[in-house]
């Protein structure tokens, strides 16, 4: 199985330990008059820290259900994830539909979800 995430948690949260690590570092150096080797300091610390709480945060759809899911798949079939945020229903219909598929699992409302689903079983007859 394999599994490919678009959010690399691991590089955000290095980016964002690194700008919070330069920062507090070089504010406790002010303290000992080394703000320079504080902000070395807590650069290194934050980006090291942050990249390891990123590389254990999860986002949007837990990894436990998706290896689950994908331990149960057959060979040659396929699972997609989609975490969506804001979407035109009509615009994304249009583009799953010739796909075909089966949902398993969403927090649509039934009337959307019913939709969805019976533009699924549109494109797996087509």
């Amino acid at each position: 199985m394999k599994l490919h995430e678009t959010v690399p948690m691991t590089k955000i949260g290095a980016t964002y330990g690194l700008a919070r690590g330069t920062f507090w570092g070089a504010l406790i150096g002010l303290l000992f008059l080394q703000p320079a080797l504080g902000a070395i300091a807590g650069a290194a610390i934050g980006t090291a820290s942050g990249a390891i709480s990123g590389k254990f945060a999860d986002y949007g759809i837990p990894n436990d259900f998706i290896k689950r899911l994908g331990e149960s798949l057959q060979n040659g079939t396929s699972a997609l994830f989609v975490l969506v945020r804001r979407a035109t229903p009509d615009k994304v219909l249009a583009q799953v539909q010739q796909y075909g598929g089966t949902i398993l699992h969403s927090s649509l409302s039934e009337e959307a979800e019913r939709r969805l689903q019976s533009a699924l079983a549109a494109g797996r007859s087509a």
